[in-house]
């Protein structure tokens, strides 16, 4: 039934019940006005048309924010039903809920002024500390941080602007609101204030309710901006996750169609595997050496790892008379299985081209076309020389070469590691970079031990 709290408490349970409140006729009517009409319009906006509808819902809004501000019990318009007083009351307290306890730093060299702010703020549910002066200020503000700074402007010693500026050099404090509460009648030292970093200004003499209010509304902001950097993170962490997971996903399936070409020529062996760890270790090392660094950085490192299981994916169109015959290949067979550098790069290529911006199918491209080129010109298949051919290449025609001359092939046995590393070093500076086979020579015993333990199956460990 309608309760008639606008005269009288009547009808409103006793648990709902809050302290009677006194202040000026115009506040009372206020209050009831900014209820009344939040209670007013959502009745009335049920027959509404769509536009008026959302007019109404704009007007309810803002009753619900004058509401907000100063509802009590008592005030209580004429036809509420008692069955929304409690959710009216809860409404209430959770906007007062969310800043509670929070610690105000007050700021002035008026002991009257600061007790006069410490009653509005514990009458509020905040936590005042008050101090007369900006040294004093910082030193408290360094030693707890507050949540927010009530600053005056004219103070002796330091000003509340210098204050401020101080506190916006601080790495701890910077981000905490300051909002300036001053006699001063000038617009200059206003706008000088907010230029420093204030979030607000209040002009004395100050009416207790509006201080109170700001407060509470800067503080909630300040809540919502910590809420949503927070968020915010959350977010960019899961698009990490997701990107992640789609690249992870990209790459395997790139690297099983590069097992399906390595298939055709080696079922039962590790190569790329091998190839994909030598050019990484290759990698990081020349960066520890500190050649190349403004290349070796860890994405390039880690697209090298990457791309270079795509090194012979061209090989997946070349034929197995040639791919597999037993015996030396004769001079034509030669010339076409130099093809599949060619075949692989141009089938990355046509990918790229759709997605210009793609750093791995940009460095797939030349490992794939340039990784048989020589430092000295005599490679294939455009007989580049030096670092005409790209790094990446480089690195890895030098991993390919050690792995490939100590695998067993259907058409020679495996040769020996250490004959292997003495045939790198003796084509520095002709079949590679120099400084790969600097890095080499640092490697040696950790691609021996690599070979064996990814050994082939169809080899003895």
């Amino acid at each position: 039934m309608p309760t008639h709290a606008g005269n009288s408490r009547a009808g409103i349970p006793e648990e709902f019940r809050g302290p009677r409140r006194r202040g000026s006729l115009a506040e009372k009517r206020g209050h009831r006005s900014s209820v009344y009409a939040l209670v007013a319009e959502r009745r009335k906006s049920d027959g509404y048309p769509p536009q008026q509808k959302e007019q109404a819902a704009l007007r309810i809004i803002a009753a619900q924010r004058n509401m907000d501000a100063g509802i009590t019990v008592g005030t209580l318009p004429v036809g509420t039903e008692e069955k929304e007083v409690p959710a009216l009351i809860e409404r209430r307290q959770r906007v007062e809920d969310d800043v509670q306890g929070s610690k105000i730093l007050m700021v002035d060299d008026s002991a009257d002024n600061l007790r006069l702010l410490t009653a509005v703020m514990e009458r509020g549910g905040l936590v005042p500390r008050p101090v007369t002066s900006g040294k004093l200020a910082i030193k408290a503000a360094e030693a707890n941080p507050p949540d927010l700074f009530l600053l005056d402007i004219r103070m002796p010693e330091m000003s509340g602007l210098e204050v401020c500026r101080r506190l916006k050099q601080n790495e701890r404090l910077r981000d905490i609101p300051v909002i300036f509460i001053s006699g001063v009648q000038g617009s200059e030292d206003k706008v000088e204030g907010f230029r420093v970093g204030a979030v607000d200004f209040v002009s004395k003499p100050f009416h207790d309710q509006e201080v109170l209010e700001r407060v509470k509304t800067h503080l909630r902001l300040k809540r919502l901006q910590v809420e949503l950097a927070s968020h915010n993170l959350r977010l960019e962490q899961r698009i990490v996750e997701q990107v992640k997971a789609v690249t992870a996903s990209q790459l395997a399936t790139i690297f099983a169609l590069a097992k399906l070409a390595e298939t055709r020529d080696d079922d039962t062996g590790q190569h790329i595997e091998r190839v994909q760890t030598f050019a990484r270790r290759l990698g990081e090392r020349m960066r520890e050496l500190g050649l190349h660094p403004a290349h070796l950085t860890s994405t390039f490192i880690e697209n090298l790892y990457q791309t270079a299981s795509l090194h012979d994916i061209g090989k997946v169109g070349t034929p197995d008379a040639i791919l597999c015959k037993p015996g030396k290949l004769t001079q034509e067979e030669f010339v076409e299985m130099r093809k599949h550098c060619e075949l692989g790069a141009r089938t990355l290529a046509a990918v790229l081209e759709r997605h210009p911006d793609n750093q791995f199918l940009r460095m797939g491209v030349e490992v794939a076309r340039s990784h048989h080129e020589w430092w000295d010109g005599t490679g294939y298949p455009d007989g580049l020389r030096g670092t005409t051919v790209p790094l990446s290449a480089r690195i890895v025609a030098l991993a390919d070469f050690y792995d490939a001359l100590t695998s067993k092939r259907c058409y020679r046995p495996a040769i020996s590691h250490e004959v292997t590393c003495r045939m790198i070093r003796n084509g520095s500076g002709t079949h590679f970079d120099p400084d790969v086979a600097t890095a080499f020579a640092d490697l040696e015993g950790g691609f021996h031990r690599v070979r064996r333990e990814m050994h082939d199956r169809n080899e003895s460990v």
